[in-house]
């Protein structure tokens, strides 16, 4: 099976966080479709009705420059606060500048990391939190993340988070259909760049991308690129493409429950607004594993 690369590796340098946010305004079906845009504006109205009139804080996971969560936040009261975390502090920094709230943070944190997440959100104030979660699900195995996220909510809070999904019935079958979205020029150009910088050094080799089956959950596909070297092989990105009906188990597999789900046309992207739900937070086993 392949080494694979921390996904900190691929933002760990402001340089890679550049290259990414190039590959970002060429490559993205989120820049260039309208449809996509408009997604992330839908939850609005769902979230102002759980919150009413209550003060709420924002604490936004993965955020990136932040583009995603200004379309959301347009259509919402001001947050009392703001913490914006990212794997590259200068894209966190960037989204802490352009998202409103009337107290603003930014860190560096790792998403992987349970630890690192419990000590962040003690810098949130004692309101009701909602937790956002785009673009990042598909590159982390989902469910540790997804968990880790559980502990962390009280029972008013809410979570908001994307999924890029693979059109139709069948993950691997849509996850072939949209593999140009991701070997390309630019892509590739940012993926060299972090294995350059990578320590240890990786042997002299190339980049080849294509649809595997998660190691996790066989019947999840997942879209690698990966560096082919003679002695051994490294996945360096990886972006899982479930079904709509593999994110809703995972959703019950982590004991949330969903209050609403948003479906990009074309069946290339999700969101869905969950809360915890009233079971205690034990966790049930991973969606398809195999029965004891």
């Amino acid at each position: 099976m392949p080494t694979e690369l921390p996904a900190s590796a691929l933002y760990s340098h402001p340089s890679l966080g550049r290259l990414w946010g190039k590959v970002h305004i060429s490559c993205s079906p989120f820049l260039h479709r309208s449809e996509l845009q408009r997604l992330y504006c839908l939850p609005s109205a769902r979230i102002r009705k759980h919150f009413g009139r209550r003060s709420y804080s924002l604490l936004a996971l993965g955020c990136a420059d932040g583009t995603k969560e200004s379309l959301l936040l347009k259509r919402l009261p001001r947050p009392t606060s703001l913490l914006a975390l990212d794997t590259n502090l200068s894209l966190a920094r960037r989204a802490a500048r352009r998202l409103p709230a009337f107290q603003k943070s930014a860190y560096r944190a790792d998403l992987t990391s349970s630890l690192s997440l419990q000590f962040l959100s003690t810098r949130l104030s004692p309101h009701p939190t909602l937790i956002t979660l785009f673009g990042v699900l598909p590159n982390l195995n989902p469910l540790p993340l997804l968990r880790s996220i559980r502990r962390l909510m009280k029972k008013d809070d809410l979570l908001l988070f994307s999924a890029n999904l693979a059109p139709g019935q069948s993950s691997h079958t849509g996850a072939l259909s949209i593999l140009p979205q991701y070997d390309n020029r630019p892509t590739r150009k940012w993926l060299e760049a972090a294995i350059l910088r990578y320590r240890p050094k990786l042997p002299q080799g190339h980049l080849e991308f294509g649809v595997f089956p998660d190691p996790k959950q066989k019947t999840l596909a997942r879209i690698e690129a990966r560096w082919i070297s003679p002695r051994k092989i490294h996945t360096v990105f990886s972006s899982r493409r479930p079904t709509s009906s593999q994110v809703e188990a995972w959703i019950r597999s982590t004991h949330m429950r969903k209050l609403a789900r948003y479906l990009d046309p074309l069946g290339e992207e999700g969101l869905w607004l969950v809360q915890p739900s009233s079971h205690p937070a034990s966790f049930s086993r991973d969606p398809n594993s195999p029965k004891r």
